[in-house]
């Protein structure tokens, strides 16, 4: 009897034991994840940050002062980051200078820094020619920033590119390690957990041990402690693989659950493991007792193990189901057993605060939304009001003469910086130019609208193309801080007699079809562009204009459209597309169409703009 219920009790304990390890491994699988999405999140939310200000940066343009002012705000929103860096190359900002200019959230420790200002080759560094190489984003190894206040850090670098895709520059964003330690708090809070946190190139970023962590790459921790037992988990870490094992710790023997899970595509790893020691330790004490207490003793015991496992696995179970609403997007969904102070209590407050950093996420995430449609609505705006200051197509009646004129502009953004103009003073002579800002976006739409203004009534006042340049010159230096340019093309044609004085302030050279079918590149001398200097002179040519004939005016964006080879559209390509027998509004729509199918697929690249002037005989 007495040997049945020893056997009895055993066996009891045996099946226990297992239950115990199988729920604790569980709980272990359950927790990883957990651990892993919290991270994830907090690493998806500095990437958000970092691509933020590089959509900024290429959608507006923003230049030094926006570019900083930007990065701060963006900053403020962003839990995890406490500084940021932006670098770029001399030739990308309109001051033609470098950038390398550091934010730090005050209010979490950080200052500004003019690295420029500092002698600090930021450009020189290992970290920003590497940046300028990748093609994607990438987390540093952990570094000892003195900078910051003497704290261990780590950063998510983002290479700039502009709209052909050479990187211009660099984005990159601090986190302090300590932030990533406090997201794994609740794994210590479980007796026999051990949380190890791994750097894309095997730093041991969080470790347990005292004097470990930011000391060992994980392969040199294994040589130096003689822990063969992990050499699978650094294989499946250099792998970028999931893994779970049971192995046993040389020094003492001491049996672990290890599992290691990679962060999200960051290149990081967790590793969680867990002592069967500890987690059975209890269990076997109070077997030891039992078994001295008799077979008495032993059938109690047996009824509370079995009452301490029910204890322990129906609330797994349901903070597990909890978990699956979660997955599916039920924030809402209850959580069980939150105010018990024991493990399960930890276990269901631990997706409690996942839950509501997740909401915290969105919430900031919905925020950007909203204001990044409401900056392109107002750039919807911006292009209606610009393409209302053009002039409408039409035709011009003089003696026994008629001009046709007809314009045609696509921006390569919501607002552009090319521009046009035709008008008739009264007196039988058609007015008309066409012209290039020398950047693209909202800046280049304010000098357009500031150009056209000035050359208009420059036209009105001179008396020829040449003087009315002239003129606009010296009213467009004026106040002119940011250095911006035009390059225009001014004309006037009599429409008595067909003559035509052409002036260029440094724009390219119009074509001239003839009625007999001639083809010619009015390539002529002319002046800077407009904005540079107030005195400037433009070279008159005069010629003349037969019925028939076309004057066809256009920006770079036509010869400058680049295919998917990188291979320009050019001048040949321009005078073999047009045909002198078409009209001006087939004419111009033909040049744009047989610019856009030459690109193909690849992106426009500079503003497109087009017009034409055919002289014909008043019917």
């Amino acid at each position: 009897m007495a040997g049945l219920l020893l056997t009895g009790f055993g066996l009891a304990y045996f099946v226990v034991q297992r239950q115990m390890s199988f729920e604790a491994e569980a709980r272990t699988r359950f927790e990883v994840r957990q651990a892993a999405e919290r991270l994830e999140a907090a690493m998806g939310s500095v990437r958000i940050t970092g691509e933020g200000l590089v959509g900024l940066f290429n959608d507006l343009g923003l230049e030094r002062e926006g570019l900083v002012q930007a990065l701060r705000t963006l900053l403020e929103a962003d839990a995890n980051a406490v500084g940021g860096l932006v670098a770029l190359e001399p030739y990308v900002l309109a001051d033609s200078k470098p950038m390398a200019y550091y934010v730090g959230v005050a209010k979490r420790g950080g200052r500004d820094l003019d690295l420029m200002a500092e002698d600090y080759d930021a450009h020189a560094q290992p970290r920003y020619q590497r940046t300028l190489a990748a093609s994607a984003p990438w987390w540093s190894e952990p570094y000892f920033n003195e900078t910051a206040g003497g704290v261990w850090m780590v950063t998510l670098n983002l290479p700039l590119r502009n709209d052909a895709g050479t990187a211009i520059g660099m984005v990159s964003l601090d986190v302090p390690v300590r932030r990533l330690s406090e997201l794994l708090d609740n794994l210590r809070q479980v007796p026999g957990q051990r949380a190890t946190l791994i750097a894309p190139e095997g730093t041991l970023a969080v470790h347990p041990d005292p004097g470990m962590a930011l000391k060992y790459t994980l392969a040199e921790y294994i040589e130096a402690e003689g822990r063969g037992d992990l050499r699978p988990i650094e294989a499946a870490r250099a792998r970028g693989e999931r893994i779970e094992l049971t192995h046993v710790v040389p020094a003492n023997g001491e049996r672990r659950f290890s599992v290691l899970a990679p962060i999200g595509g960051s290149g990081w790893t967790l590793q969680l493991a867990l002592s069967h020691n500890i987690v059975l330790g209890e269990l076997r004490r109070q077997a030891l007792w039992l078994a001295l207490g008799g077979l008495l003793a032993t059938l109690v015991v047996a009824v509370l193990v079995q009452r301490l496992a029910r204890r322990i696995t129906v609330p797994l179970s349901e903070l597990t189901g909890s978990a699956g609403h979660f997955a599916i997007g039920e924030f809402d969904w209850p959580v069980p057993h939150d105010t018990r102070g024991d493990e399960v209590g930890v276990m269901a407050r631990a997706p409690e605060r996942a839950r509501d950093s997740i909401r915290f996420q969105l919430d900031e995430i919905a925020t950007l939304a909203s204001e990044r449609q409401k900056l392109e609505s107002e750039l919807d705006i911006a292009r209606d009001i610009q393409r209302a200051m053009l002039p409408p197509d039409r035709s011009y009646d003089g003696l026994g003469l008629r001009a046709a004129v007809h314009a045609t502009l696509e921006p390569a953004k919501a607002v552009g910086g090319d521009f046009y103009n035709h008008f008739d003073q009264g007196d039988g002579r058609l007015w008309f130019l066409i012209g290039d800002v020398s950047d693209k976006g909202v800046p280049a739409a304010l000098f357009m609208a500031r150009t056209m203004t000035v050359l208009e009534a420059a036209a009105q006042w001179a008396g020829s193309p040449e003087l009315a340049l002239a003129e606009a010159a010296r009213h467009l230096v004026d106040g002119n801080d940011t250095c911006m340019f035009a390059t225009v093309l001014c004309g006037r044609v009599d429409l008595g007699n067909g003559n035509l004085w052409l002036a260029s302030a440094g724009h390219d050279p119009p074509v001239l079809l003839r009625a007999d079918g001639r083809r010619e590149l009015l390539a002529f001398a002319g002046g800077g562009p407009l904005g540079f200097e107030a005195e400037g002179e433009f070279p008159l040519w005069t010629g003349r204009l037969a019925v028939g004939d076309t004057l066809v005016l256009y920006t770079d964006g036509v010869t400058e459209a680049f295919d998917p080879d990188n291979q320009p559209f050019g001048e040949q390509r321009l005078l073999e597309t047009l045909d002198p027998r078409r009209d001006a509004r087939t004419q111009a729509e033909a040049l744009v169409a047989a610019a856009h199918a030459f690109a193909g697929t690849a992106p426009q690249s500079d503003d497109i703009t087009v017009l034409t002037l055919r002289l014909e005989r008043r019917g």
